[in-house]
């Protein structure tokens, strides 16, 4: 019996206050969400529903419940040995997206799949996909990722398949949010920078030449980052909205329910632009608090990336953690014009059933190896080797290999 299906113990420390933290951003979210979309939702001709986006959202949040119980009793060692259909599946999921009457285009994109009512994007299943399977790649022979043709190449033509289709759907931000971040666990897990920084001046010139050649909101959205002020009533309108939204919060809002910038003055309230509906209502403090969740959310997940007892558990916790920080900075980035809009959304907070069911089960995932190290229980085959001088020691000698991921 492995540990993940062990019943009747308790949940460790780590455990505990990371699902507290979560489920705290999942209710911040369904608040906000009901907040920014109740009014329009009403009055629009097609929903006439107020809580139309809050029904969705609770059903895609219980369902994202259950993915989070059920990964989290699976003993994650088990993914690793279900790599390949778990990433044979998304490609083609991915494929999917261009099969006319399958695949769903919306503001000329092609990112979702099609069933009934309802869509699923399968970009955001890439995430957990290329994570489980690159951590176990390089948790398998820890050795090799220090060698060009064994370890680089490899790895970097799998996420170079897997972006390129996400590139094309065109999807440029998530395609180089996922590419960033597998690349940072790819430096975790020993390449050599002087392997990296050629391989990342070809791949960002390939990408630099596609988006000036095949996207044109690419160079729009750059223009519009470095001169909104030029078209305020156009292309500028959303950055604009979304800075005198965050603005005029103040320090402790207008009141919840009491915004202005939800009322078709803002695009994409309830979506990638969230967070200034929150700014608004709830003021510099309520942002802030939110801002210090995903900060905790940050230091559990990477304190259990240190506790790990074996090296794919380490990687596969360092994805993860990574996948949901960097996507809450990029998006505060983006709302408070820091950086050119991307199009990601606010882990857990905005609407999108396809992200807050793949986040949440990446989540059950972090428990499940949170669990394992605390209890000190390891996965099948290192019994003899599973400690945390065993770890402490395997972290800092990667040539030894891990027996966890076949």
């Amino acid at each position: 019996m492995n540990y993940g299906e062990l019943p009747g113990e308790t949940m460790s420390r780590n455990s505990v206050v990371l699902v507290v933290l979560v489920l705290t951003l999942v209710a911040v979210g369904l608040v906000m969400l009901y907040s920014a979309t109740g009014v329009t939702a009403e009055r629009s001709p097609r929903h006439q529903d107020g809580t139309h986006f809050l029904k969705k959202q609770l059903l895609w949040s219980a369902l994202g419940i259950v993915a989070l119980v059920a990964t989290s009793r699976v003993s994650y060692e088990k993914w690793a040995r279900w790599r390949w259909p778990l990433l044979l599946g998304t490609v083609l999921f991915l494929g999917l997206v261009f099969v006319q009457g399958v695949g769903a285009e919306i503001n000329h994109a092609r990112r979702w799949v099609r069933a009934g009512g309802w869509f699923f994007q399968p970009s955001e299943m890439a995430k957990i996909a290329l994570a489980v399977f690159l951590a176990a790649f390089a948790a398998a022979e820890p050795d090799r990722m220090k060698r060009f043709f064994k370890g680089l190449v490899p790895a970097f033509a799998l996420l170079a398949l897997v972006c390129g289709l996400i590139l094309v759907e065109p999807d440029v931000g998530t395609a180089l949010f996922i590419a960033i971040v597998m690349g940072s666990m790819l430096l975790v897990a020993g390449v050599r920078w002087v392997h990296v920084l050629p391989t990342c001046a070809v791949a960002g010139a390939a990408l630099a030449w596609y988006a000036l050649t095949h996207t044109e909101h690419v160079m729009t959205r750059f223009e519009t980052f470095l001169h909104p002020e030029r078209d305020p009533l156009g292309a500028g309108h959303q950055i604009t909205q979304s800075l005198l939204a965050l603005g005029s919060g103040n320090w402790t809002g207008a009141g919840l329910g009491k915004g202005s910038a939800k009322l078709y003055f803002l695009p994409e309230a309830h979506s990638d632009f969230i967070f200034p509906v929150l700014g608004e209502e709830l003021g510099f403090l309520g942002a802030a608090a939110v801002l210090l969740l995903y900060m905790a959310l940050g230091l559990v997940g990477y304190r259990i990336m240190r506790r790990c007892t074996d090296r794919f558990g380490f990687l596969l916790s360092f994805a993860l953690t990574t996948y949901i920080i960097l996507q809450a900075a990029i998006n505060v980035a983006v709302v408070t014009a820091s950086m050119p809009t991307k199009g990601i959304p606010l882990p857990f907070v905005s609407a999108g059933g396809s992200s807050l069911l793949f986040t949440m089960a990446g989540v059950g995932m972090l428990v499940n190896i949170a669990e394992a190290a605390e209890r000190g229980k390891c996965p099948e085959g290192e019994r003899a080797s599973c400690s945390p001088a065993a770890a402490a020691a395997a972290m800092s000698s990667p040539a030894s290999p891990s027996p966890s991921t076949p």
